[in-house]
């Protein structure tokens, strides 16, 4: 019998197939797929209050194995270190950078809150777009790289 190593992961029930697809590209088949719904209800005290409080889960856990005498295994496992080390991009700029409350009230002094959001607009959110944007783009660029590099081994 083959030796295997196995991996299991959650995943939101949306991305299922979109993460057996990716797992696929690194050589990963998947054994087994169950889908997990918990719900926990518990009493809680809030002042002179008793509250019933639901919390609910649901997510897919995914197990997968992979041949470890796979050829290229050494170089599969590094490109997957690679990208699963990849940064994450960052936060996209805020639109309102202060609640947007405190904007309809400056809006309604003399419309200083409209004035001041389209100086905000055009000096600080579209530079900062812009290069979120670039950002993005290289990000997708990269993983799109390396999933490329992966490709010719598998």
């Amino acid at each position: 019998m083959a030796r295997t190593e196995s991996k299991s992961i959650q995943v939101h029930p949306n991305d299922e197939q979109s993460m057996i697809e990716f797992m696929q590209k690194f050589g990963w088949s998947l054994l087994s797929t169950q889908e997990i719904k918990v719900k926990d209800s518990h009493l809680e005290q809030r002042g002179d209050s008793i509250y019933s409080v639901t919390q609910s889960e649901h997510y897919i856990k995914l197990a997968f194995s992979r041949d470890l005498d796979m050829p290229h295994l050494k170089e599969i496992k590094a490109i997957e270190d690679e990208f699963n080390n990849l940064p994450s991009p960052p936060p996209l700029p805020k639109l309102f950078p202060i609640h947007i409350a405190v904007w309809i009230i400056a809006s309604l002094c003399w419309g200083i809150g409209i004035l001041a959001w389209i100086v905000y607009f055009f000096a600080f959110y579209q530079p900062k777009k812009k290069a979120f944007d670039r950002l993005i783009e290289q990000h997708r660029a990269k993983r799109k790289e390396v999933l490329d590099r992966v490709a010719k081994f598998i």
